[in-house]
């Protein structure tokens, strides 16, 4: 099956940073313009991150599909890096 390209890629691939907060508890991915080391859980604002495990992981890129609007691709894996993202995304929901 041969899949047509219907998408504009509209961001660079981003790294996703990971934080398991250690005061609320909660794992949270984060995807930003910035590469700016993580500070504050966005979730409780805790800013003690000594307890909190924070770490990057795998990237994300954003897309525009002329049928399905924008759509976020995110591979959350250690074993992917930002520069595995080759700009040739294909949209999820279309055939």
């Amino acid at each position: 099956m041969t899949h047509s390209k219907k998408v504009t890629i509209l961001t660079c691939a981003k790294a996703i940073h990971k934080i398991h907060c250690g005061e609320c508890n909660w794992e949270q991915f984060i995807v930003a313009e910035t590469d700016a080391p993580l500070k504050t859980c966005p979730w409780c604002g805790w800013n003690d991150l000594n307890i909190s495990a924070i770490s990057k992981l795998g990237g994300s890129q954003n897309i525009h599909c002329e049928k399905h609007g924008d759509v976020t691709v995110m591979i959350p894996n250690e074993n992917m890096e930002v520069g595995d993202f080759m700009d040739n995304l294909f949209c999820p929901f279309c055939d």
